[in-house]
């Protein structure tokens, strides 16, 4: 897989190896529940990936505002699009008081549901928390994925707001 665009690249690289396990495949604690139906139909491509992903067997991406990735359920790690290699956190965008922009690494809201990790707020492999910071710095390099990262990010902060209303 040949990426072109250097913060992608970047982030990927970061994401090769490091899981939220650290050597332990997480998959085997919920039977890979996230490569099924039971998480949804399938994964946001993040900006310049659905190029990458086009015409690769195996995966079917549904266009919109943003495409949509969907998998036959079991891949190899190198050939995940990089919300699988982030899953189930977020690399979220903040700015501080004097418009400085931080990535600030939470678990996605959205995985809660699927991802007993997310649901138990297990500790992570700090190793893949820093590389999916790091991979969000890279991100906020180029514009159009840095542009994805703050509309994602205020979704995101959304969808928290409304949690803890909901929720007390």
């Amino acid at each position: 897989m040949k990426i072109e665009n250097k913060a992608l690249r970047e982030a990927y690289a970061l994401l090769e190896k490091n899981t939220p396990l650290g050597k332990t495949d997480c998959g085997l604690v919920c039977n890979a529940v996230c490569c099924t139906d039971e998480c949804g139909d399938s994964m946001e491509l993040f900006p310049y990936e659905k190029e990458l992903f086009k015409g690769t067997e195996g995966f079917d991406i549904t266009d919109g505002e943003v495409p949509l990735l969907r998998c036959s359920g079991r891949c190899e790690r190198y050939k995940r699009p990089l919300a699988c290699r982030i899953y189930p956190l977020f690399p979220l965008v903040d700015t501080d008081e004097d418009g400085n922009e931080h990535i600030r690494v939470i678990y996605d809201p959205r995985a809660t549901a699927a991802c007993p990790l997310c649901a138990k707020r297990t500790k992570l492999d700090r190793r893949f928390v820093r590389a999916v910071r790091r991979a969000g710095k890279y991100l906020l390099t180029d514009s159009e994925s840095a542009a994805y990262l703050k509309k994602t990010s205020d979704y995101l902060k959304e969808l928290i707001k409304l949690e803890v209303m909901l929720n007390g």
